[in-house]
């Protein structure tokens, strides 16, 4: 990562000179920024004062020789020291508490100091990993003419120094411009990577990965403990699933939306927690695949339900978008549970009811849904009619199209985002409030 002009950026304090300070103060001081490295811990900020790293990072030795040989890098005790400089990089440690929350007494301590010591425009930036709401309560906190600025980190121990400078992703939150303009500078030479989002989004981000990287890990573990008993190589299985990179390794199913059907997948995943039992196996991440994916179908009806609707119309029951197999479908499945619940429901599918080989037409659709107590619509107009909320489930496009022309007046639950995915801001403003309810709280 090519430096930016240091006249382009202010004295920058890293404070808490831990992992992810220690490296951010030395790279950015390489890269000719200068940096006041603020740490309570003496030993430390001696260390890195003589351009000894105080730990095994590779290329940290380097990076801090670097900074010796600019003459960019001062540390410190002092926590006043922020008083000479233009922005914070507060990099301090927040555990887990005994209860399970993030413990961030260090990191409002930090905050606190910036109140009392730095000067006015002075941007904090929280790299620390933050429990959800800790935005509201550090800008509360934090004096009103400081700017704020969230900018999770995503360092990996034994390449952090690589991971920093060469990032496949940067992420900050801000409601302040100069923060902004503050972070788009520090960032300049991987613009391209940089992305803003806002407080909430950023906050939840870093445990979200986390979360993810986990569950990857675990996932591959209980992969050999159910491969392993019936001989078959568990590398060799996981380095064929790599080798996949359109669907297995890459962003597709990464999105919210509604649960998973279709032929393959619920068989599939039964499958293989039955074979898991069979075997002895301890495999509950497996085991709670079809649980979870039952309780997203739970969640969608109860926001169905919240509406209290005595008619509902579903257009699209296909099970994934614009699909007529409605094989252990959602959209069906939420047809079902709403009839339980006393709900008449109508339901539109052009996809279904283009079936090419009998049942056809309006008995293909009735046959799809499976319940005589459900009502198949041969339009989305008819659908539609009288209806207190409709519910989108996987439309195929003209249905799509269908129900943005007719702009209905009722509430819109758009189950998976496949109809507010794709509107015009016009088509928006013509429809009453679509809620997306895979993202809705």
């Amino acid at each position: 990562m090519t430096a930016a002009p240091p006249s382009e950026l202010p004295t920058v304090a890293v404070v808490g000179l831990g992992y992810v300070g220690s490296v951010t103060a030395a790279s950015l001081a390489a890269r000719g920024v200068p940096v006041v490295g603020i740490d309570r811990r003496a030993g430390v900020v001696d260390a890195m004062a003589r351009g000894v790293a105080p730990l095994g990072e590779p290329l940290l030795d380097e990076r801090l020789a670097e900074a010796a040989r600019r003459g960019t890098l001062r540390c410190t005790t002092d926590p006043a020291a922020v008083a000479a400089c233009g922005a914070s990089l507060i990099c301090v440690g927040t555990p887990v508490g005994e209860d399970g929350e993030l413990v961030t007494d260090d990191l409002f301590a930090a905050l606190d100091t910036l109140s009392e010591h730095a000067p006015e425009g002075h941007v904090a930036v929280v790299r620390s990993t933050v429990p959800a709401g800790f935005h509201a309560e550090a800008r509360a906190r934090l004096r009103a003419d400081l700017p704020l600025a969230l900018n999770p980190e995503f360092l990996r121990e034994g390449s952090a120094v690589a991971d920093l400078e060469q990032p496949e992703l940067v992420v900050y939150a801000t409601e302040r411009e100069d923060a902004a303009a503050f972070l788009e500078r520090l960032y300049a030479p991987v613009a391209d990577r940089l992305k803003r989002t806002d407080p909430p989004t950023a906050e939840v981000l870093k445990l979200v990965n986390n979360a993810w990287h986990a569950l990857k890990v675990a996932f591959a573990n209980e992969v050999a403990r159910t491969t392993l008993p019936i001989g078959v190589d568990p590398f060799a299985v996981m380095r064929l699933l790599c080798a996949d990179t359109r669907l297995n390794t890459s962003a597709a199913y990464l999105r919210p939306g509604l649960p998973f059907g279709g032929a393959c997948l619920v068989k599939d995943v039964a499958s293989i927690q039955t074979h898991a039992r069979r075997h002895a196996v301890d495999a509950p991440l497996l085991g709670s695949i079809l649980r979870s994916n039952d309780a997203h179908l739970a969640y969608l009806v109860s926001a169905v339900l919240k509406h209290a609707p005595k008619t509902a119309a579903i257009v699209g029951v296909g099970f994934k978008p614009g699909a007529a197999d409605v094989r252990d479908s959602a959209p069906v499945r939420m047809v079902h549970a709403l009839l339980d619940a006393g709900v008449h429901v109508t339901v539109a599918d052009g996809a279904v009811l283009d079936a090419r080989v009998p049942p056809l037409g309006l008995d293909a659709l009735r046959a799809a849904l499976g319940d005589p107590r459900a009502q198949a619509a041969p339009t989305v107009g008819h659908a539609i009619a009288g209806a207190d909320v409709i519910v989108v489930g996987h439309p195929c496009a003209e249905d799509r199209a269908a129900l943005v022309e007719l702009a209905p007046k009722v509430p819109i639950l758009d189950a998976a985002g496949e109809l507010s995915r794709k509107l015009t801001d016009a088509e928006r403003a013509a429809l009453a409030p679509v809620v997306v309810l895979a993202s809705a709280g």
